[in-house]
């Protein structure tokens, strides 16, 4: 497997989409700083608190949950089109260590590329915000928390590029499957988000203006129902991005290991369906 992975990164270190990749985060992190910026002397800070680093660290979590598909379907998923997994059984490599190699490129690469979106978040960032905002222990566990997201996407991106041969369906399989998921994730969260009981003012039927602020919300989750909802948003990686993006976390710890559970059964799963796989 050394062989695997020293040939893969000799190759990802020349990948065009590995270095744009870096660039665009990198990018996105230089705009959110000056966003930031522009934001404080717009006299944001006046009415709605200063940014601080918590913020900041938690600004990509969308954007990034479309790194491991985007970087799968063009980098894997071109080994079926030059026959290079062939190439690597037919060199006596066991299929194992062709997957995990590959699952360690796509691990490596997606934490490289959301580390160019921190390196200028945490150079120019202190300068345009109000301290850490939070303890440094919760501020670890969130950015762990993060690539832990991240690490589950890739597990399951990494299962779709070594089972699907053709680079076209692979590529729109797992975008379809991003933007599905981040669907599903904004549904459960908006559910959660239902307010208990109506806001402001309501108009009733005749027409009269009445004080809505004790009547209960029908849509409002409760009980067996709003832990259901729960537990889907903080299981879903897309979810989970969704919740750190938004400062919605309940359950971080669980947020933590769910990602785990999913980055490990879908390696199992993954390398399971990959020993059974025609190749020819």
């Amino acid at each position: 497997m050394t062989d695997l992975l020293r040939a893969g990164f000799s190759r990802l270190w020349r990948a065009p989409i590995f270095w744009l990749g870096i660039v665009f985060m990198g990018g996105y992190g230089v705009i959110v700083c000056w966003d930031v910026y522009e934001s404080m002397l717009g006299g944001y800070a006046d009415y709605f608190g200063g940014y601080t680093m918590y913020d900041l660290c938690r600004y990509h979590c969308i954007v990034t949950v479309f790194l491991p598909s985007v970087f799968c379907a063009l980098f894997l998923g071109t080994e079926y089109e030059h026959g290079t997994i062939r190439n690597k059984l037919i060199a006596g490599k066991s299929r194992p260590a062709v997957y995990l190699s590959s699952l360690v490129l796509s691990l490596a690469a997606c934490f490289l590329m959301i580390g160019a979106y921190f390196l200028p978040v945490c150079i120019i960032g202190p300068f345009f915000t109000e301290g850490l905002g939070v303890s440094p222990g919760t501020l670890a566990l969130i950015v762990i928390g993060e690539l832990l997201m991240a690490a589950a996407l890739c597990g399951l991106c990494t299962l779709g590029s070594m089972l699907i041969s053709r680079k076209a369906v692979l590529a729109v399989t797992l975008l379809l499957a991003v933007l599905a998921g981040l669907a599903v994730g904004g549904y459960f969260e908006g559910r959660l988000q239902e307010p208990e009981y109506y806001q402001g003012i309501m108009m009733t039927e005749e027409g009269e203006l009445v004080d809505a602020s004790d009547m209960e919300n029908p849509s409002y989750l409760r009980g067996g129902e709003r832990e259901a909802y729960q537990f889907a948003a903080d299981f879903l990686p897309t979810g989970q991005a969704l919740l750190y993006n938004f400062d919605m976390m309940v359950h971080p710890w669980a947020m933590c290991l769910y990602s785990l559970l999913i980055l490990a059964a879908s390696t199992a799963g993954g390398l399971i369906a990959f020993r059974r796989k025609d190749l020819k």
